[in-house]
């Protein structure tokens, strides 16, 4: 009796285990036909403002406007340097003089000269008139008396040479020289620069010129930007520029001038950045052609994505006669960029988004 109890258990086990083996394969099929939601991942770009201005930037050097290097026009030792390097001056300041001795002792025999030669020739004019001696020799005391005149008149200047004064106001960037040095006419001594007006060299692409032209480098607005105070938009002024590009980096040389801020210590030789606002500020979109549903001369339509339902509308634009978006897109509207053949107005995507690697 045992015996035959464990086998109807085991037959009635077997059955059930195959009764559902087959209720699962049958089951497969449906499971397998249920529709899956897949959303599709979108490449998007976002419309900038057209009414921000947009601004071209130019690699740039800033130098001073005003830059000489100081020497004298005569030889000899120096006797003071009145200035140190750094240290700012006045237009008509005295930076330098030689010992001016030699220089002294030369025009007060120069001044002896030429008042020993002027009485002559008065006397000799008086004469004349006369007709108490001859020509020849008023001609003599006329020609002596010019002589020592311009002689006395360079002794002078020489001894004004044996100082240097400030022809601007600036800072002494640079001393050859020191006191007690014997020096030679036009030997550098002091190099002295004007920083607080200063010169921003910088170079316009040939393409750039050709594109939006000369004109509009010179009439515009500038703005110069400094690599170490890139918070700081100083307004330039425009200087000149060059009617020929420089074949070796196909450029045209341009210069603008600024006033250095007074917070602000720049110096010859720093970098910059010289901003031009760009033309097309305000004239429309340029779309690429991937995102176009549609389009013709003066029309077309776009998908556009909704954040809030994550779905994408179409929307139609109007452009003008340079193919530039001009109505039905505001800034920040995010457009598909790409793929739209595949989609459809109201269909939910997805921002595709770069994976890491890749």
């Amino acid at each position: 009796m045992p015996k035959r109890t464990f086998i109807s258990t085991h037959f009635i086990r077997c059955f059930s285990i195959a009764a559902f083996g087959l209720f699962v394969v049958g089951c497969t099929p449906a499971n397998s036909e249920e529709p899956r939601n897949v959303v599709q991942p979108v490449k998007l770009l976002e419309i900038p403002d057209i009414d921000v201005p947009k601004l071209d930037s130019f690699i740039a050097e800033i130098d001073a406007t005003d830059r000489a290097t100081l020497s004298f026009q005569v030889a000899g030792e120096i006797a003071q340097i009145k200035v140190k390097m750094g240290e700012q001056v006045t237009a008509g300041a005295l930076l330098a003089e030689l010992d001016p001795t030699d220089y002294q002792l030369a025009l007060d025999a120069k001044q002896a000269e030429y008042e020993l030669a002027s009485t002559a020739f008065q006397r000799a004019l008086a004469l004349y008139k006369q007709k108490l001696i001859s020509a020849d020799v008023f001609d003599q005391r006329e020609a002596d008396f010019k002589a020592t005149s311009a002689a006395l008149a360079q002794a002078k200047t020489n001894l004004a040479y044996t100082k240097i004064t400030a022809p601007f106001d600036g800072v002494v960037s640079w001393s050859w020289v020191k006191e007690h040095q014997v020096v030679a006419n036009n030997q550098p001594v002091l190099n002295l620069i004007n920083n607080d007006v200063m010169d921003v060299v910088f170079s316009v692409p040939v393409s750039y010129v050709e594109r939006y032209g000369l004109q509009h480098i010179a009439s515009s607005d500038l703005g110069v930007v400094m690599d170490i105070h890139r918070s700081v938009i100083i307004p330039a002024q425009f200087k000149e520029i060059s009617t020929q590009p420089d074949l070796d980096i196909n450029s045209f040389r341009a210069t603008a001038t600024i006033v250095r801020p007074t917070e602000l210590n720049l110096f010859s030789g720093m970098t910059a950045q010289v901003q031009l606002p760009n033309p097309t500020t305000g004239l429309g979109y340029k779309m690429a052609d991937t995102a176009w549903i549609s389009r013709t001369d003066h029309s077309g339509k776009l998908f556009r994505f909704i954040p809030e339902s994550k779905t994408i509308e179409s929307v139609e634009v109007v452009l003008n006669d340079e193919g530039l978006i001009v109505e039905g897109l505001s800034g920040g509207d995010l457009i598909v960029e790409a793929g739209v053949a595949q989609l459809a107005h109201g269909q939910q995507v997805k921002a595709w988004q770069k994976e890491a690697g890749i």
